[in-house]
């Protein structure tokens, strides 16, 4: 299977990047003693704006409430930006952006960098090195790239008059024939149903 046809090779010569239309959005602003107080019960900071601002700092019991219900959450102490705020990668000058990649570092690390020393290039590189093991911590290694092209190596498909009655079983293609897996009988499949499959796997060429 070739893919090639979808791969995404951004902004084209014939084509214009549509116009960021959104809404600015005002800076969340936080009940300051309500925040304090907070904080003075061990809650992190970030967790301690999503609450006041979630509550609307409608008061301590409204926020402690927030907090005590999503103290699970995966991202409950991250950094905090209001639905619609402007990301740190929108508030950071793109000059400054190139000039700090420019010595090596990846973009995540210029962003987080550029945002801590308000955009300030030489103080950002210092904090680059004084804060290594945080951003080795923070990396995130993405997708990796590669080849449009699969190839089948198994399939899934179910055998039966509906899917009320029957049974799922499992074609894998080993060193180079077509094997039928179905429950404990395992034999070669001369002619794999493979129009018929429920769920395809493919491999990378």
């Amino acid at each position: 299977m070739d893919l090639s046809s979808l791969r995404g090779r951004g902004l084209q010569a014939s084509e214009c990047p549509l116009p960021d239309t959104s809404p600015e959005t005002p800076a969340p602003v936080y009940n300051e003693e309500l925040l304090a107080q907070l904080l003075d019960m061990g809650f992190p900071i970030e967790a301690c704006k999503k609450a006041l601002y979630y509550s609307n700092n409608s008061g301590m019991e409204a926020a402690s409430h927030w907090l005590m219900e999503h103290m699970n959450d995966w991202d409950f102490a991250n950094k905090f930006e209001a639905p619609g705020a402007k990301s740190d990668a929108a508030a950071v000058d793109e000059a400054s952006l190139e000039q700090v990649t420019g010595m090596g570092f990846t973009r995540t690390q210029a962003i987080k960098a550029l945002t801590a020393t308000d955009g300030d290039v030489g103080r950002a590189l210092d904090w680059i090195f004084s804060h290594a093991e945080q951003l080795d911590e923070d990396t995130n290694p993405g997708c990796r790239d590669g080849p449009e092209k699969y190839k089948l190596i198994a399939f899934i498909s179910h055998m039966g008059t509906s899917t009320m009655v029957g049974h799922y079983v499992c074609h894998i293609l080993h060193e180079g024939r077509w094997v039928i897996f179905n429950d404990n009988k395992v034999a070669l499949s001369e002619n794999p149903p493979k129009d018929l499959g429920y769920l395809y796997l493919y491999e990378r060429l």
